[in-house]
């Protein structure tokens, strides 16, 4: 049956948590990292060639070490959402969203009716209906976990972004640097001014309406730098994580 979203539970306390996002199939990964304590393991189906069935073995994985697992989607397709949230996906973070309207398609698809319109039938999450809980306590209980959190990686999106923070059922945006970076024009990555100045706005308009936000971090000094501007969801990519340890290692 679907597990309780550990990472939604500490947002709500107003804690900071911090997750992988990762190209790997491979789901003793995704165990590693949930066994040295990140509170999150995000499949990275929009770069990495990642399928459904994937995402099935990579959540078992997790619930079996406690780390919650999430997916970003490449293509928006409330169908496929479907797919990834049936095998036990707690939440989705989805890039390339223009607007308030498109992010709210994006509500609909992670939550049941009446709170949206994702289908119901037998899966993975709700145990085939073979489980103990009645159905209408899994809807309502899987409603409450899921973890909607629109990316914000294009410039004509921040006019959009005080109606979309207002938006029911968002619980965050997730920043892109790099590619927000190269749709300003800027080809050699996000440290320009402009580019941070809206990344800043970005995260007062979020946090002022009482929205996590997440951002990237390569190293643990990076990341104190995103907490201390307002970010409270940090990723690390795996292969980041494992450069910088590599380095550590090797420069003794």
């Amino acid at each position: 049956m679907i597990r309780e979203n550990k990472t939604k539970a500490k947002l709500r306390r107003g804690d900071t948590v911090f997750g992988l996002i990762s190209l790997s199939a491979d789901p003793l990964l995704a165990e590693w990292c949930g066994l040295v304590g990140f509170d999150f393991y995000m499949l990275d189906a929009e770069h990495g060639a990642i399928t459904v069935s994937h995402a099935e073995n990579i959540t078992r994985a997790c619930e079996s070490v406690g780390i919650t697992p999430l997916v970003r989607l490449g293509q928006f397709d409330p169908k496929l959402i479907l797919k990834y949230l049936d095998v036990g996906m707690l939440g989705v973070m989805q890039p390339g969203l223009k607007n308030a309207d498109e992010v709210r398609i994006l509500v609909n698809a992670v939550r049941y009716p009446p709170r949206g319109t994702r289908g119901l039938g037998p899966s993975r999450a709700n145990d085939f209906f073979m489980g103990q809980m009645l159905q209408a306590d899994y809807v309502e209980f899987a409603n409450q976990q899921m973890l909607v959190l629109p990316q914000f990686e294009e410039p004509e999106m921040f006019s959009e972004l005080n109606a979309i923070v207002q938006i029911e059922g968002v619980d965050g945006i997730c920043i892109g640097p790099r590619d927000l970076a190269l749709a300003m024009g800027y080809p050699d990555g996000a440290d320009h001014r402009e580019v941070q100045d809206l990344i800043q706005e970005a995260i007062a308009l979020a946090r002022g309406a009482r929205l996590a936000v997440g951002i990237p971090a390569s190293t643990g000094e990076l990341a104190q730098r995103q907490i201390q501007r307002g970010a409270n969801i940090v990723l690390v990519s795996t292969h980041s994580l494992m450069q910088q340890g590599a380095k550590d290692f090797l420069n003794g």
